[in-house]
C-alpha cells in the first residue's frame, strides 16, 4: 500500500513537471504572456512564471492528497474515474482560460465563466465560425492526453526511482516558491519606470511587476487575484465638485403628450441605422482617403456628420441602448446583464412615435440575446422585433447575412399604409470575423486569408490585410443600406424621412495592443461617424461635441417634440451646445473595466483593473501616445472630480429601488 500511496505522488510530481513546462512554453509564445512581456526585465518575468508553477504545485498536490485519501475507502476502479476526470477538467480549465488570455489578455475567472454563460449559444456560434479546431478536437485531445496520462503514468511511476523522482520535485517546486517569493520582494525596490509605448503610460518595475501578477502571470494566480479587491484610485467627487445632479421625476406618457402641439408635429419617418464596428476614420468626414461606404458618403454629402462624436460604450449590449434610451449604460461596479423586466424607469424613442400613431420595427442581423439587450429594448412601444434567432436550430445564430435583414426590412416598409413609421436597423457585416458573402466584390482586403482570425487577436503582421477585410465587409453593409435608401426614394418617403446613421462603437488595430473592441475606451473604439439627413436640415460638417446619447432628444427637435424629461442626452440641432461639455464613455466587460471623460480636448481615462489613470491631449496627441497625468496635475484632477461625481450619481440611482419607479436616471449639469 506505500508502495502504490507513493506511486501517485511520483504521478503526482509528473504531471506537475508536464503541466510547468507547458505553461512556461504558452508563456513566451502566447500574445502578452508572462515571459513575452517586453516591459518588464527578465528577473521579473521569470518570477511570474515561477509563481504560477507554485501555484500549479499547490493545486496538483491538493488533489493527489485527496485521492491518496480516498484510498481503500472507495474500489479502486471508482478511484481512477474519480482521478481520471478531475484531471481532465483541470486540463480543460487550465485550457479554456488560455484561450480567452490569447484572445483578450485576461485568465478566465468568476466575470468570464458568467460572460460566457449568459451569452454561451452567441459564444459558441462564434467559436463554431472562427475557432472550429479549439471548438469540436482540441478538448478531446485535451481529455484523452489527461486520461492517457493519468494511466499510463500511473505505471510509469512505478518504474521511476520514486525517491530521486519525489527529491527532484521538490527541489523544483521549492525553487519555484523561492524565486516568488524573491520576485514579489524585488518588486517592492523596483522604481525603474518603463513606459509603455502603446499607451504612453509609465510605470515603475514593481508596479507593473504586481499588475501582471495579478493578470497575466497564469490561470491559478490569477483566480486567486480576483478573490482580492483592488484599490479604488477613483475614489469620490469632492464636495465642490463641478458638476450638479438634477433628478427628474417619472412623466407618464399622457402628460408628456398633454403637453405637445400635435398641430405642429412634423410626422417625418425616421431610420435609425446603427453599422456594427463603424470607426469614424472610415469616412471622408473622419480623415478617409478612399470612399469606402459609397452610400453612406453621398448621405453625408446630403446631411449633417457631427466629426466629434463618441458612443457611450464600446461593446454592443451597452452601445445600442443608448441611441434609443438616451441614457448611459454604466448601472453597476461589475458588468451586468439585463434583468427579464428591467426596473429602471425608462422611455425609448419609439415609445413617443408609437403614442404618436407611428409604426416601429427593430431589424438586427445579430442575435439581440447578446447579454440579455433584447430584455432592455422591448417595449410596449415596439410591434416588431426582428434579429438572428429567428433562424432557429440548436445553437442560436450569432448573426444572419445583412442582405437578409434589409429584405425583411424593406418588405415591412412596402406593407405599411399612410402611417409614419420609425425602423431601426443594426448591420453586422464589419465584425469580426467580418463575413461577406463569396459574390461580393472585394476591393480592399484579400478572398482568402491562410493565418488566424478570431475574436480578439490576430497576427500583428497581417493588420493591414485584416484591415481590407473589415472595410470590405462595411461596403458590404453600405451596399444594403443603399438598397434601402432606394426604396424610400422610389416610393416617394425620402423627402419625408429622418435617417441616422451611426457605428455602435469603433474597432481596434492594434493602435494600442488591442484588437477589436469591448477592450478599452481609446479613440479607435469609441469614436464613431454620426451622419443626420433630415428634411430641410442644412448639410455640412458640425465639430460640436456629440454622442450616441444624443439620437434621441436630436430626433425630438427635428420632428418638433419637446425632449423628453428621462433623455440624459442633448439635441444636436439645437443651438447653445457647449464647446466644453462632458462625455463620459465605458467599457466594462469580463475582461476590462474602462472609465472615460472628454472634455475641452483632453480624456482621462481610468482603469479600473489597474487603479490607475491616464490624461491625454487629444488636440496636441489624437493618437493617444503620451499620458500626461502626471504632467497636468489641476487638469487631471478637475476631471477626477467630474468622473467621479458621474459614477456616484449613476450607481447611486441603480442601486437604489426606491427611485426607479418614481424618477429617471439623473442629469449631470456643469
Amino acid at each position: 500500500m506505500e508502495a502504490v500511496a507513493r506511486g501517485g505522488w511520483v504521478g503526482a510530481a509528473a504531471a506537475w513537471a508536464v503541466l510547468a513546462t507547458v505553461h512556461a512554453a504558452l508563456s513566451a509564445a502566447v500574445p502578452r504572456g508572462a515571459l513575452a512581456d517586453p516591459l518588464l526585465p527578465l528577473w521579473a518575468r521569470l518570477s511570474l512564471v515561477a509563481t504560477e508553477w507554485a501555484a500549479l504545485a499547490a493545486a496538483v498536490g491538493a488533489g493527489a492528497a485527496a485521492l491518496g485519501g480516498l484510498r481503500g475507502r472507495l474500489r479502486e476502479g471508482i478511484r481512477r474515474a474519480l482521478r481520471d476526470g478531475a484531471a481532465a477538467l483541470f486540463v480543460l480549465g487550465l485550457a479554456a482560460s488560455w484561450s480567452m488570455f490569447r484572445l483578450s489578455g485576461r485568465f478566465l475567472d468568476g466575470e468570464g465563466l458568467a460572460f460566457a454563460g449568459t451569452n454561451l449559444g452567441a459564444v459558441l456560434r462564434y467559436a463554431h465560425e472562427t475557432q472550429p479546431f479549439e471548438l469540436y478536437i482540441l478538448p478531446w485531445l485535451l481529455v484523452a492526453a489527461a486520461v492517457g496520462a493519468c494511466e499510463g503514468g500511473a505505471r510509469l511511476a512505478r518504474l521511476l526511482p520514486a525517491r530521486a523522482t519525489l527529491g527532484a520535485a521538490g527541489v523544483a517546486v521549492g525553487l519555484a516558491v523561492l524565486s516568488a517569493v524573491a520576485g514579489e520582494t524585488a518588486s517592492r525596490w523596483g522604481d525603474e519606470i518603463v513606459r509603455d509605448p502603446a499607451t504612453g503610460i509609465a510605470y515603475s518595475t514593481g508596479e507593473l511587476y504586481r499588475l501582471r501578477r495579478a493578470d497575466r502571470a497564469g490561470p491559478l494566480t490569477h483566480l486567486v487575484a480576483a478573490h482580492f479587491p483592488r484599490r479604488d484610485a477613483l475614489g469620490e467627487p469632492p464636495p465642490d465638485a463641478p458638476v450638479r445632479i438634477v433628478r427628474r421625476p417619472v412623466v407618464p406618457m399622457e402628460r408628456y403628450l398633454a403637453g405637445v402641439d400635435l398641430s405642429s408635429v412634423r410626422r417625418w419617418n425616421v431610420v435609425v441605422a446603427l453599422v456594427d464596428s463603424l470607426r469614424a476614420d472610415r469616412l471622408a468626414a473622419g480623415g478617409s482617403p478612399r470612399e469606402i461606404m459609397p452610400a453612406v458618403e453621398a448621405l453625408a454629402r446630403e446631411g449633417r456628420v457631427f466629426t466629434e462624436c463618441y458612443t457611450q460604450a464600446s461593446h454592443t449590449d451597452y452601445a445600442v441602448p443608448c441611441v434609443f434610451s438616451s441614457h448611459y449604460p454604466l448601472r453597476a461596479r461589475e458588468p451586468y446583464r439585463y434583468p427579464d423586466d428591467p426596473p429602471w424607469a425608462r422611455v425609448l424613442v419609439y415609445d413617443l412615435l408609437k403614442a404618436l400613431g407611428y409604426r416601429t420595427a427593430i431589424f438586427s442581423s445579430q442575435n439581440e440575446g447578446w447579454g440579455r439587450m433584447d430584455r432592455y429594448l422591448r417595449t410596449p412601444g415596439l410591434e416588431v422585433y426582428f434579429d438572428a434567432r429567428r433562424r432557429g436550430g440548436i445553437v442560436p445564430t450569432a448573426a444572419i447575412d445583412d442582405r437578409e435583414t434589409v429584405d425583411e426590412a424593406i418588405r415591412w416598409v412596402e406593407g405599411l399604409g399612410e402611417a409614419p413609421f420609425f425602423l431601426a436597423l443594426n448591420l453586422h457585416a464589419p465584425h469580426l470575423p467580418y463575413t461577406i458573402p463569396p459574390d461580393f466584390p472585394r476591393r480592399f482586403g484579400p478572398r482568402e486569408i491562410d493565418f488566424p482570425l478570431t475574436i480578439g487577436w490576430f497576427p500583428p503582421e497581417k493588420t493591414e490585410a485584416v484591415k481590407g477585410l473589415y472595410e470590405d465587409a462595411l461596403a458590404y453593409a453600405d451596399a444594403q443600406l443603399g438598397r434601402l435608401f432606394a426604396v424610400l426614394r422610389g416610393r416617394g418617403l425620402w423627402e419625408r424621412t429622418v435617417v441616422v446613421v451611426c457605428g455602435d462603437h469603433g474597432e481596434g488595430f492594434y493602435e494600442h495592443g488591442l484588437a477589436a473592441h469591448a477592450n478599452s475606451v481609446y479613440e479607435e473604439v469609441m469614436r464613431v461617424p454620426l451622419v443626420l439627413r433630415a428634411p430641410g436640415l442644412a448639410s455640412g460638417t458640425d465639430g460640436r461635441p456629440a454622442q450616441l446619447l444624443d439620437v434621441p432628444p436630436t430626433l425630438c427637435d427635428l420632428l418638433g417634440l419637446p425632449a423628453h424629461p428621462s433623455f440624459q442626452g442633448t439635441s444636436l440641432v439645437a443651438a447653445g451646445v457647449r464647446p466644453e461639455r462632458s462625455r463620459y464613455l465605458l467599457s466594462d466587460t469580463a475582461w476590462t473595466t474602462h472609465l472615460g471623460i472628454v472634455r475641452s480636448g483632453l480624456k482621462l481615462i481610468y482603469d479600473s483593473r489597474e487603479g490607475r489613470m491616464a490624461l491625454y491631449d487629444l488636440r496636441r496627441d489624437p493618437g493617444e501616445r503620451e499620458d500626461v497625468f502626471s504632467a497636468r496635475p489641476r487638469e487631471a484632477e478637475d476631471l477626477r472630480a467630474r468622473l467621479a461625481a458621474f459614477r456616484r450619481a449613476q450607481l447611486d440611482y441603480y442601486s437604489n429601488g426606491l427611485r426607479h419607479r418614481s424618477e429617471y436616471p439623473p442629469i449631470l449639469e456643469e
